[in-house]
């Protein structure tokens, strides 16, 4: 007697916040249907979930010319891993999220073996790249989408698509306690004594990493510096991923380090530094007012400069479309500007003020809670369709 082999999902996921949404998609994929295989590409939060890693995605999480160059034997290295895997393991569904370069090859290598693709959180054509559009149009069978102009932009571009909302929406929305931790956050910054807490969140690549600690650092001496023998904390995050112990040696300062997720870490802030990046956009839905900085290689800055088609890098002010926060991009992120502009924080309220009011804007443009359920919604119409079914051995 046989019976029907569990129907097989891979995921691709090249960085922390991928991770960490993969986890949120295999759970709710896992309530409807508790019979599904996973397998990934993926780091540690989709191994707590329970995934089968079939390669770790520490070994591609690079970005910039000159850092992929010098991590190439290992992105081909993974990507033949992975291939082998979609090949020979029955896949049903692949489901990239976001890593655009490293995933692009991928959902090829499946679209040519029959595989469904549905790709969660749409490359950033937009900003740059808008080229690769029909390309990346002919891989995919699916792609879903998490900024508010997305599903316009690309269904203008022949995709099919899923607008699912931002995914951050279920970690900021709810019972997170944004109202109560803002009344707290502007008494303490409207006392002129007292403790200040200030956040360092410089990111989860090593590239960033090395680039940023250094100016963190110096940044976090001038505010000391600047505010005499007021009581300042720093709270330095530790993203998934990151070696705390690499990270400490990295910055000697006295600093706390927290591996606290930034739903729990952001209501205790006052104020942040902020890589641009996802942290970014989480800062400015917990409210928190903040600076964001940036820094990268040379090379990579060059080819950016020429590349990018948007105004602004850091999401809060992209799903706005204009500045609500302050942007310190290469040479602009040096101690000096950055520690003045932090600390303009504390001595403008209206500046806050209308900050809180962008916010909260922000919060109603992103979208409702929900983003994985819908996207597991989508994910089993594909395997429905699919309609494969390969039958076990006894």
């Amino acid at each position: 007697m046989t019976r029907a082999r569990p129907r097989h999902v891979f995921l691709s996921c090249g960085e922390a916040s991928g991770d960490r949404y993969g986890a949120r998609i295999v759970a709710s994929l896992r309530r409807r249907d508790p019979g599904l295989r996973f397998s990934a590409l993926g780091g540690p939060a989709l191994r707590a979930a329970g995934v089968e890693i079939v390669c770790d995605s520490a070994a591609v999480a690079v970005m910039g010319v000159g850092e992929v160059a010098r991590a190439l034997p290992a992105l081909w290295s993974a990507r033949r891993t992975v291939e082998r895997h979609l090949a020979r393991e029955g896949v049903d569904l692949f489901l990239p999220i976001d890593f655009p370069g490293f995933n692009g090859q991928l959902a090829g290598a499946a679209h040519r073996a029959g595989v469904p693709v549905f790709w969660l959180v749409a490359p950033q054509l937009w900003a740059w790249g808008g080229w690769r559009a029909a390309s990346l149009r002919r891989r995919i069978d699916l792609l879903g989408t998490i900024l508010p102009f997305e599903p316009d932009y690309f269904r203008a571009r022949g995709f099919e698509v899923a607008a699912l909302g931002h995914p951050l929406m279920d970690d900021y929305a709810g019972r997170f306690p944004f109202e109560a931790s803002t009344v707290a956050r502007e008494e303490r910054l409207g006392q002129r004594e007292g403790p200040l807490t200030i956040g360092l969140l410089p990111g989860s690549r090593r590239q960033e990493l090395e680039a940023l600690l250094p100016i963190l650092k110096v940044t976090s001496q001038t505010i000391i510096g600047h505010l005499g023998g007021r009581d300042v904390r720093f709270v330095l995050s530790v993203a998934p991923g990151v070696d705390r112990e690499w990270l400490g040696e990295r910055f000697r300062f006295g600093a706390e380090l927290s591996d606290e997720p930034l739903p729990s870490l952001l209501p205790r802030l006052d104020l942040a530094l902020v890589c641009s990046g996802t942290a970014s956009l989480e800062a400015a839905l917990a409210g928190v007012p903040h600076e964001i900085v940036y820094r990268t290689g040379a090379l990579t800055a060059f080819a950016a400069r020429r590349l990018l088609k948007v105004r602004h890098i850091g999401l809060a002010n992209l799903i706005m479309d204009r500045r609500i926060v302050r942007e310190h991009v290469q040479d602009e992120a040096s101690p000096l500007p950055l520690a003045r502009d932090l600390l303009t924080w504390l001595a403008r309220p209206a500046d806050r003020e209308t900050f809180q009011s962008d916010v909260r804007r922000l919060r109603k443009t992103c979208g409702a809670p929900g983003a994985w359920d819908r996207a597991a919604l989508a994910a089993m119409g594909l395997l429905e369709s699919r309609g494969r079914s390969a039958p076990e051995h006894r």
